[in-house]
C-alpha cells in the first residue's frame, strides 16, 4: 500500500497544472477574506490615509481591476508561449524524454499560478464592488492587497524570463537531471559498504535459480506497458500467505508485453489456487505509458546519455556537452561504488525463500551509463580518450571483483573498436595509453 500511495503521490506531483491549480484557490479564497475585512471588520475600526479618497471611488476601483486582469491573462499567456517554446527547444536539443524535468519545475508552475491566480481575484473583487454604493462600503484592504500583489507579479516575470533563459543551456539542463539522479540513487541504495560487515547467510539452496525454470509454475503478464514500480511488501505477503517461493524475472523500467512471462513461483505445499496467485502477482505490478525514476536507478542514466547521444550527432556536434555527461555519470557510479546493493531474495521468518527480484547491479549501471556514449563516440577522438581517463578514475577507486570486471569490459570494448580505424599516430598510442593504464590498476582487482 505504501508503494501504491507514493507511486500516485509521484504522479500528482509531475502534473504541470497542481500549483496553477491550487494558486487558483488560493486567489479565490484572499479575494473573499479581504473582501470580508473590508465589509464587516476594518471598516468600522480603521481610519483610512489619503489613498483612501482613491479608493472610495467605485469608477476607479473597477478601472484598476479591469485593467488588472486583462493584462495578467495576457501576460500569463504569453509566459505559457515562452515555456512552451522552451519545452520545443529542449525537445530537439536535448531529447523529448526530457520534458518531464522542465514540466516538474516548480517555478514556471508557480509563474503561471500567480497570473492566474491574480487574474481571478480581480474577477471577483469586481463582482464585489457592484455593491459598494449601495452598501456604502469601500475596499481598501482588497486594493492595497491588489497592489501588493501587481508588485509581486512583475518581479515574478523579470526573474521569470532570466530563469528561462537559464534553464534551456545545456550545463543547466544536466545539473538539473544529475541531481535528480543523486537523490534517486541516495533513495534506492541508502546505505553505505562496510569494509568490516559480513554479509547475511540466507537458507536458499544454490541451484534455486534452476529449481524455478524446471519445477516452478509460470507467471505471464496480464497486461502490456512499462513497468513502473513493484509493490515488495505485497509480493513478500503474497508468498508467505500463500507457502510459495516467488521470482520475478522483469525489473522497473522495462517493458513487459502481455502474455509474456514475468515470473516463476514454487509452492512448498500442494496447492490448487495457482490462478489466483498468478492474479495477485499481476496486481502487484504496476504499470504504466511510460517509464519513471520510482524505482528504477537507470531513468535519469539513460536521461544523460540521450544529452550526450544527441550531443554526438551530426546534426549537433558537441563533443563538450557529451564530455560533460560523462563526468556527471562517473561521479553516479562512484558514489555506488561506496554503496550497499538491496539483497534480491527475501526471506521469512523461517529462514524460506518468499520472494526473488531481478537484481540491479553495478555492471549494469556502468553499461547503462558508457555503452551508448561509447558506440556513438568512437568517431570522436576526445570522447574516446575522455572516456578512458574516466575509467582510469573509477578503476582507481573500486573495491570489489564485480567493479573491475564491468570498467575493464568497457575499457576493452573502446580500445578494440578503435583498433579497426585508421588513426593518426598520435591518436592510436594515446588511445593504447590510457587502455594499458586502465588494466593495469584493474590487474591486481579482478
Amino acid at each position: 500500500m505504501k508503494t501504491r500511495i507514493l507511486h500516485f503521490l509521484g504522479n500528482i506531483s509531475a502534473n504541470f497544472w497542481m500549483i496553477p491549480l491550487f494558486s487558483l484557490f488560493i486567489g479565490a479564497g484572499l479575494a473573499f477574506l479581504n473582501f470580508y475585512l473590508d465589509k464587516t471588520l476594518l471598516a468600522r475600526h480603521i481610519e483610512y490615509p489619503d489613498l483612501y479618497l482613491y479608493f472610495n471611488n467605485s469608477q476607479n476601483i473597477r478601472s484598476l481591476l479591469s485593467v488588472s486582469a486583462t493584462s495578467f491573462l495576457g501576460v500569463a499567456g504569453v509566459s505559457f508561449s515562452i515555456t512552451i517554446a522552451s519545452l520545443t527547444l529542449a525537445s530537439q536539443q536535448f531529447g523529448p524524454r526530457l520534458l518531464r524535468n522542465f514540466m516538474l519545475d516548480r517555478f514556471n508552475q508557480l509563474v503561471l499560478g500567480c497570473f492566474i491566480g491574480t487574474f481571478l481575484y480581480c474577477i471577483l473583487l469586481l463582482q464585489f464592488t457592484s455593491s459598494m454604493d449601495l452598501e456604502k462600503t469601500t475596499p481598501f484592504v482588497s486594493m492595497i492587497f491588489l497592489l501588493v500583489l501587481i508588485f509581486i507579479n512583475l518581479l515574478v516575470l523579470v526573474f521569470f524570463i532570466h530563469h528561462v533563459a537559464v534553464a534551456i543551456q545545456a550545463d543547466t539542463v544536466i545539473s538539473d537531471v544529475d541531481k535528480e539522479l543523486v537523490a534517486q540513487l541516495l533513495k534506492l541504495f541508502p546505505d553505505k559498504v562496510e569494509t568490516d560487515e559480513q554479509p547475511i547467510k540466507l537458507k536458499v539452496p544454490s541451484n534455486i535459480d534452476q529449481k524455478f525454470e524446471k519445477q516452478g509454475k509460470e507467471v505471464f503478464a496480464y497486461n502490456s506497458g512499462y513497468l513502473q514500480a513493484l509493490d515488495i511488501d505485497a509480493l513478500i505477503k503474497c508468498g508467505s500467505d500463500n507457502k510459495i517461493a516467488l521470482k520475478i524475472i522483469v525489473k522497473p523500467g522495462e517493458f513487459i508485453i502481455k502474455d509474456s512471462l514475468i515470473g516463476y513461483f514454487l509452492n512448498r505445499d500442494e496447492s490448487d489456487n495457482e490462478d489466483a496467485v498468478k492474479d495477485q502477482i499481476n496486481s502487484q505490478l504496476i504499470m504504466g505509458v511510460k517509464p519513471t525514476p520510482e524505482q528504477d536507478p537507470e531513468f535519469a542514466i539513460r536521461q544523460l546519455v540521450e544529452v550526450a547521444v544527441r550531443a554526438l550527432s551530426p546534426g549537433i556536434n558537441d563533443p563538450f556537452t557529451a564530455i560533460s555527461c560523462i563526468d556527471r555519470l562517473a561521479d553516479n557510479i562512484a558514489l555506488l561504488m561506496g554503496r550497499q546493493f538491496p539483497s534480491d531474495q527475501h526471506v521469512d521468518d523461517s529462514g524460506h525463500l518468499v520472494l526473488q527480484l531481478k537484481p540491479f547491479t553495478i555492471n549494469g549501471i556502468i553499461e547503462a551509463s558508457f555503452n551508448q556514449i561509447r558506440q556513438h563516440g568512437k568517431n570522436d577522438i576526445a570522447v574516446t580518450i575522455h572516456l578512458l581517463q574516466t575509467l582510469h578514475k573509477l578503476a582507481l577507486i573500486s573495491n570489489t571483483s564485480e567493479q573491475a570486471k564491468a570498467i575493464n569490459k568497457q575499457t576493452r570494448a573502446i580500445v578494440s573498436e578503435q583498433k579497426t580505424k585508421g588513426l593518426s599516430e598520435y591518436d592510436s598510442e594515446d588511445i593504447k595509453h590510457w587502455g594499458d593504464k586502465v588494466e593495469s590498476v584493474l590487474k591486481e582487482k579482478i
